[in-house]
């Protein structure tokens, strides 16, 4: 201890070079130890991973640009990534292994790659069109080979997705008129870039006069992406462009199209087809075809027309797919100028109306003989008050008969009260619009139904049934068309926009064609 003391003393540099030595020999050996790689724990670790059953690793090693990123349907996305072993750290590759993109958890081995010589791989993946656009997505890489053990899976990626618009459209075939509703034939859809409809959407639309806007709104799409009729703004102008817009971001693209022949007209014009030479007490075929005033290569086709002979109503029929139309007329016998005048059914209500003046000549002569006496006219002057005298007697009682017959054959009874009481429900809970579209489908249909057997079909629209009820039924025009334009415009021009006074006013124009088709008047004590 006193040597200990004697080497420590300040004046002893001897003794403080002996400390400094010691210390060193003490504590190098335990900084070697602690320097040393410790193999055998990392051999212990590899130990307990193979035991674990654990053969390989697969990580993905490119996720910049990739995960959490949105993509549009096919887009290439190019997926990196590596199997190997991962203790010790940096280990081996694993060559020659086919691995494949999994999306959602289901396998799609069409991409695949093969691991080169240390394990690594690259697969091009095209995002799938009908990926949902509304969530997100997983994106993993799987060992579709056999291998000696379970892999390791660590990572993936998480995409979201976004897709595009079209509008698959064709060239209108119809003339419309301005004033009703661009209905584009029924046939034009929105779709996604997928093909499949955009349902229930909202569309924006804008008439263009020239570089002009003059009307725009919006227009939705059906369940199945069907587009809904637009409405024609009646300012006198036929030489329209209808412009249609959408988009949804950011789950869908934007998308546009321009209609630039709407084929619209504001009037008629007719080309005749008639005998050279027209004679009096004869049968006139009244023929022709129906085009736009503006536009004469523009058929007017699918439409009801009345036809007029010196302002006398003579029958309504339809023009066909080419604008055609064909009637018989019996002429009287007064000769001279005439007219004969078709006039256009439409929903805006104008007086759309156009003319021909024909020369009525004589009725064809026989020398000697003066005018030629119609068929069995000389059989009916000797024996017709004959036969009036035989059938005279039965003729009152026949009468009578066949009135109360055809009085009951006309009119159909069905119970309607629940409906009435429905209609009353509907009107007093504010949903008049609903109101008048069940008096249509429910109790006019059923009307209908019960009467001729008749029922609406899945692609005839309500005006098609006005036509249909007019021209095959034979209802009355003057009642069908006014009621039906009524129903069309309030659930197509003037969504939630109705008054009480509108709806009753429908219902009083419903009333003729309930008397029509019952005997009785529709009356409602709400």
């Amino acid at each position: 201890m006193t040597r200990l003391v004697n080497i420590l003393k300040p004046n002893n540099k001897i003794g403080y070079i002996v400390i400094v030595l010691a210390c060193i020999l003490i504590i190098f050996p335990s900084i070697l130890f602690f320097q040393i790689p410790n193999y055998q724990n990392i051999q212990n670790k590899e130990k307990y991973l193979k035991s674990s059953g654990i053969w390989a690793t697969l990580d993905l090693t490119n996720p910049v640009g990739i995960n959490n990123t949105r993509f549009t349907h096919d887009d290439l996305i190019t997926v990196q990534g590596r199997l190997f072993n991962r203790i010790p750290p940096g280990g081996e590759g694993k060559p020659g292994y086919t691995i494949a993109i999994e999306v959602d958890d289901v396998v799609d081995s069409s991409y695949n790659d093969v691991t080169d010589i240390n394990g690594y791989f690259q697969i091009d993946y095209i995002v799938d069109p009908f990926l949902d656009i509304y969530s997100s997505h997983k994106i993993e890489a799987t060992v579709i080979d056999s291998t000696p053990d379970t892999v390791e899976y660590r990572t993936h990626y998480i995409i979201y997705v976004n897709t595009t618009s079209y509008f698959d459209f064709n060239t209108p075939r119809t003339a419309k008129l301005i004033g009703e509703f661009f209905d584009f034939d029924n046939d034009d859809y929105l779709r996604y870039y997928s093909g499949s409809g955009i349902p229930f959407s909202t569309i924006n639309y804008y008439w263009y006069d020239g570089p002009v806007v003059v009307d725009s709104g919006f227009v939705s799409t059906d369940g199945s992406g069907l587009i809904q009729p637009v409405f024609i703004p009646d300012i006198g102008i036929t030489i329209l462009e209808l412009l249609l817009t959408y988009a949804s971001p950011p789950d869908v693209g934007y998308s546009d199209h321009l209609y630039t022949n709407t084929n619209l007209f504001s009037n008629i014009s007719c080309i005749w087809d008639l005998p050279s030479t027209i004679r009096a007490s004869s049968n006139l075929r009244i023929s022709g075809k129906v085009v736009s005033r503006t536009n004469p290569s523009l058929a007017i086709t699918n439409r009801i027309i009345e036809i007029y002979y010196n302002g006398t109503f003579i029958n309504s029929l339809s023009t066909d797919s080419n604008g055609d139309f064909s009637i018989v007329h019996a002429l009287p016998q007064w000769t001279g100028q005439a007219s004969i005048s078709i006039r256009l059914l439409n929903n805006p209500g104008k007086n759309i109306v156009t003319r021909q003046f024909i020369t009525v000549q004589q009725a064809t002569v026989t020398p000697g003989l003066g005018p030629q006496a119609p068929p069995f006219l000389m059989f009916f002057s000797i024996f017709l008050p004959i036969i009036g005298v035989v059938i005279g007697g039965l003729a009152f009682y026949g009468y009578r008969y066949y009135k109360k017959q055809d009085k009951l054959s006309k009119v159909v009874n069905l119970p309607l009260e629940d409906k009435i009481i429905n209609l009353k429900i509907l009107k007093e809970s504010g949903r008049l619009e609903e109101s008048l579209s069940y008096l249509f489908n429910a109790i006019y249909m059923d009307l209908i139904g019960a009467k001729f057997g008749r029922v609406r079909k899945g692609n005839e629209t309500i005006r098609d049934f006005a036509i249909i009820s007019v021209t095959n039924l034979k209802l009355s025009p003057a009642s069908i068309y006014p009621f039906i334009q009524k129903v069309e415009e309030i659930i197509y021009a003037k969504p939630f926009q109705i008054t009480d006074k509108e709806f009753y006013g429908t219902i009083n124009l419903f009333s003729p064609i309930y008397f029509e088709l019952t005997g009785y008047n529709f009356e409602l004590n709400f």
